[in-house]
């Protein structure tokens, strides 16, 4: 038990590094878009679209049954659909644009299921004490950083709350890790409902918030070109994160 709970706060504090490192990133970035939050938060819908396209639905398909996978996606989309029209409509909200950093936060929750299970296996096979994975682990998470310190600086929140959604979402995977390695997931229609779920709730954010209501929100040849240039980088930044799995 005491091996499985240090498998899982490495992991944890590899994944909050990561994401942290995706934050300062962005600081760097933002100078390049003159602290431009509209046109980075189009970026990082480039981005989330690249990792949607390039990442998970290859995964979707190589490993998992279409039925399970379409079912899964339904769910997150409908789950998304509710929540944006919650938050929408809600009067607690006390910053800008809550629908688009909250439904981002959620999205990279439920990403952390499947991504914690997995790792959870990955440990179960010996994998994870590979210092190669650890590092693959950490760098994956960089552009799931890079996301969130855009949608804290596009929604005014504070930057307490960058390292807060991190902590939680480092955190998340962890404990998902640890119960993948306790409860010997090996239910391949749940695994195939959780990730269809992950892209369902990231698609979502990514093309619909992201995308859809940034460019239209200022159509320009600027913002297009944004979309395609996070898109490009993370398509470039995957081929080289390849090489260490």
């Amino acid at each position: 038990m005491a091996e499985v709970i240090e498998a899982s706060l490495y992991i944890f504090i590899f994944i909050f590094f990561g994401m942290v490192s995706g934050g300062v990133a962005v600081t760097i970035i933002s100078k390049v878009f003159h602290k431009d939050t509209l046109y980075l938060n189009v970026f990082c819908g480039g981005i989330l679209a690249g990792i949607v396209g390039f990442d998970l639905v290859p995964e979707l398909m190589s490993h998992y049954r279409p039925l399970g996978i379409m079912a899964g996606i339904s769910l997150g989309i409908l789950f998304m659909l509710l929540m944006d029209r919650f938050l929408h409509n809600s009067s607690l909200t006390i910053f800008e644009h809550p629908e688009t950093i909250m439904l981002l936060f959620l999205a990279l929750l439920f990403h952390s299921i499947p991504s914690g299970i997995a790792l959870g296996i990955d440990f179960q096979a010996g994998h994870l004490h590979e210092s190669v994975l650890l590092g693959a682990i950490l760098i994956h998470h960089i552009p799931e950083g890079m996301v969130m310190m855009v949608s804290v600086l596009y929604s005014n929140m504070k930057l307490k709350s960058f390292w807060i959604f991190c902590f939680v979402l480092s955190l998340a995977v962890g404990v998902n890790t640890f119960l993948g390695i306790i409860l010997d997931f090996q239910s391949i229609k749940l695994r195939t409902m959780f990730m269809g779920i992950a892209v369902g709730t990231l698609g979502y954010v990514t093309f619909y918030e992201l995308l859809w209501k940034g460019i239209k929100r200022h159509l320009a040849l600027k913002m297009i070109l944004a979309a395609i240039l996070g898109f490009l980088i993370i398509r470039f930044y995957l081929s080289i994160t390849s090489f260490f799995h």
